[in-house]
């Protein structure tokens, strides 16, 4: 006789119980998190599926930094040199370490899948609230849904790149006028690859949905396995430049006024390889004990990637013995020419490019997941058009499905923008770059307000209750933040005073200049063909989401919806 079928919340009570868990305590643990979730004023009807070490994983290999240094160092090689790459990563990484700790308080406080327009919602004056909090959302889904078009662009043109190397034309070496290889990249092309890459994503975000925090722990190990792979052929075959070409050596190839003018646009090659550790944000309803797990998921992400992403840039500069010729490869990707130099093996280079193209596709399973709970999220309190249909949780599989497939939507109309361009990637890197600044410099900025006017303060006892423990009383009431904007908690992770304000002006003032110098071109000499568009994408974004407010959002979105009291 065959044994009863069991729910899926059966399974996981069994699976949470088998982990050490007492009955009781799984008991307890769910109604912590229902409880605390209740307090951002949600049900939760997504299902908690993530703990630490599968969440760290997913934040951890979206970001793409060590991989990320190789994709995308030509434009800050260009503008900067290698001395300018070291000093900019260090830099970009000082500032985008301050932004993601004053995220990582309000995550703590606030841990809901809408993430910043959310905290910007709660933050802000009464009167200013519900237009501040639309327009970070209205940019945040325009970031992730620019991120999940960057990266299957990336898996294109990379399998693209391969291909070239594998045709290259042999003659061209003696003969200036022949064609560097045989093969001739199509934008068309590198669109349908594209179209590959997130029908994939699709897959495994929903078909595999159940086992993605499994998928993103063992991706995690591939990601620490493959630097090594890449790190250790590099330092061992590879002939080296001198260590004080790399800390001295600038450059300004896109001649501007000044060197230092060309570093400051050269950063953007670093910014946008460390930016992504917010991921984790848009997961924090699918996620045990949200307001613990995901700061230090936030902060040791970007640890260890920047630890990572330095090394890597450090090792790359290092074998860099013929920058011009690197610029220069047929490829279109600078390291593949690297790679090429160091082996002098076309199986070589293609096995190290194969591992940088494996862990690119599996970085879109969880940008494609943060993608659709960001769109989901705010297609549940009305900030999106559609949103009646978007908000649809399959009650199947607990999943947000019209969200996920609008998250296919989206880069497959996009594709066919930006097919054919040859500098669509900069463009992209500089529009989701830009838009992700802007989204947190509002947060931070009232952030930045509430911590210097008392109108943030530690966790007090009310009825036996506080913020920081939202289960020690299950039957006492709790306001939910939306309710509480004349004065705040702290979550259970927060920055100590001074320590925090400081952090928190630092982190300020480097978005206000990354921002700035994210819209600049790579060349002083602006053509069509070098043009940096994303001023007008990000302006055209802005703009059109004023237009929709106005016409139509003012109607239906009233700020983040208070679901339960």
């Amino acid at each position: 006789m065959s044994s009863p079928k069991k729910s899926p919340e059966a399974k996981a009570a069994e699976w949470k119980m088998s982990a050490g868990r007492s009955a009781q305590a799984v008991e307890e643990l769910e109604k912590s998190d229902e409880r605390q979730l209740a307090r951002t004023g949600k049900k939760q009807v997504l299902k908690r599926r993530f703990g630490f070490v599968s969440m760290l994983g997913m934040s951890t290999t979206l970001m793409l930094t060590w991989e990320g240094e190789l994709l995308y160092f030509s434009s800050g090689l260009l503008n900067g040199g290698p001395a300018g790459l070291v000093y900019s990563y260090l830099l970009s990484w000082a500032g985008v370490l301050a932004v993601m700790s004053c995220l990582a308080e309000l995550s703590s406080m606030a841990p809901t899948a809408a993430g910043q327009y959310y905290w910007v919602s709660i933050l802000a004056p009464k009167p200013f609230s519900r237009i501040a909090s639309y327009v970070t959302g209205w940019l945040s889904v325009a970031v992730w849904q620019g991120v999940v078009t960057m990266t299957g662009y990336l898996c294109g043109t990379l399998i693209q790149g391969l291909i070239v190397l594998h045709n290259l034309n042999p003659a061209a070496a003696s003969d200036p006028t022949q064609a560097p290889a045989f093969y001739e990249p199509k934008g068309w092309q590198a669109t349908l690859l594209l179209w590959g890459a997130v029908l994939l994503s699709l897959c495994v975000n929903t078909v595999l949905a159940k086992h993605l925090p499994k998928i993103e722990g063992f991706i995690l190990y591939i990601h620490l396995f493959g630097f090594f792979a890449i790190l250790v052929p590099l330092l061992y075959l590879s002939e080296r430049v001198p260590a004080r070409v790399v800390f001295t050596a600038f450059s300004n190839g896109g001649q501007w006024p000044s060197t230092g003018i060309a570093f400051l646009v050269g950063m953007i090659t670093n910014v946008g390889s460390l930016l992504g550790s917010d991921g984790a944000v848009h997961l924090s309803e699918e996620i045990h004990s949200a307001s613990r797990i995901v700061p230090w998921s936030i902060l040791i992400t970007l640890l260890l990637n920047g630890t990572l992403g330095l090394g890597m840039l450090l090792t790359v500069l290092l074998c860099l013995t013929s920058p011009d010729a690197a610029l220069a490869s047929p490829t279109k990707y600078p390291f593949i020419q690297i790679f090429y130099d160091a082996t002098k093996s076309t199986t070589g280079t293609t096995l190290m490019t194969v591992l940088i193209l494996l862990l690119v596709f599996a970085a879109m399973f969880g940008q494609f997941a943060s993608a659709s709970r960001q769109l989901w999220s705010f297609a549940r309190d009305f900030g999106v058009p559609f949103s009646s249909r978007l908000q649809y949780i399959s009650p199947h599989s607990r999943l947000p499905l019209n969200a996920i497939y609008t998250t296919l939507t989206i880069p497959l109309l996009l594709g066919l923008i930006i097919s054919g361009s040859s500098i669509a990637l900069l463009n992209l890197l500089s529009f989701v770059t830009s838009a992700w600044l802007l989204a947190a410099f509002l947060p931070l900025s009232l952030l930045l307000w509430r911590r210097t006017t008392g109108l943030i303060t530690l966790p007090q006892l009310i009825n036996h209750v506080s913020t920081s423990s939202p289960a020690d009383s299950p039957s006492a009431p709790l306001e939910p933040l939306q309710n509480s904007h004349e004065v705040l908690e702290w979550g259970p992770w927060r920055i100590p005073e001074p320590l925090g304000t400081v952090v928190n002006v630092f982190g300020l003032c480097w978005i206000l200049v990354a921002m700035f110098f994210s819209f600049w071109p790579p060349f002083k000499n602006v053509t069509v063909q070098n043009m940096n568009y994303s001023a007008l994408m990000t302006g055209f974004w802005v703009i059109f989401g004023l237009i929709w407010f106005a016409v139509w959002g003012r109607r239906t979105y009233k700020g983040p919806v208070v679901e339960v009291k």
